[in-house]
């Protein structure tokens, strides 16, 4: 009773702190009251953010329309068909050069007879934009990689200055 009075504790808690070597212990399952909804909440954030990556990377905008675009209007040069590939270019540029000129600048750059579709990707996050590497091969057997950049104005339309 002597400690007890000592110390302000019941004899109880007097002879439990003697036990301890005289530190209190605190309870566990207090810890992880407070612990563990927080951990959960570090280990979900990057969780949820990795999550939404993949399901824009997955079921956002197909690249393959631009893709598909671009061999489309190349086929039409490789073939002559300058009117045709004109009419698959972007407003802006079709408001800037007539079919002449654009005919003119794909003789300047080397009509292509055979092509191959590189790297494509969107410009922007809400896949209205993108940009595709292509490399032309010209008659003489000499290639030529071009970045074209297209845009979804009206379906997707090479809006590039490459050939004019």
């Amino acid at each position: 009773m002597h400690g007890a009075l000592d110390s302000g504790l019941p004899d109880a808690a007097v002879a439990a702190s003697a036990r301890s070597g005289g530190r209190r212990r605190s309870p566990t399952v207090g810890n992880w009251t407070i612990l563990g909804p927080i951990l959960g909440a570090l280990l979900l954030v990057p969780f949820l953010a990795v999550a939404g990556f993949m399901l824009w990377l997955f079921a956002g905008p197909d690249i393959d329309h631009p893709r598909s675009a671009v061999d489309r209007f190349v086929r039409h040069l490789e073939r002559n068909e300058d009117r045709a590939a004109y009419q698959s270019m972007c407003s802006k540029v079709r408001d800037r050069i007539t079919v002449a000129q654009f005919t003119e600048g794909v003789e300047l750059l080397g009509r292509p007879v055979s092509h191959a579709l590189g790297h494509a990707a969107f410009d922007d996050e809400a896949g209205n934009s993108a940009s595709m590497t292509v490399r032309l091969t010209d008659h003489s057997g000499r290639t030529t990689p071009v970045d074209l950049h297209l845009k979804n104005d009206e379906g997707w339309r090479v809006c590039d200055d490459a050939f004019g």
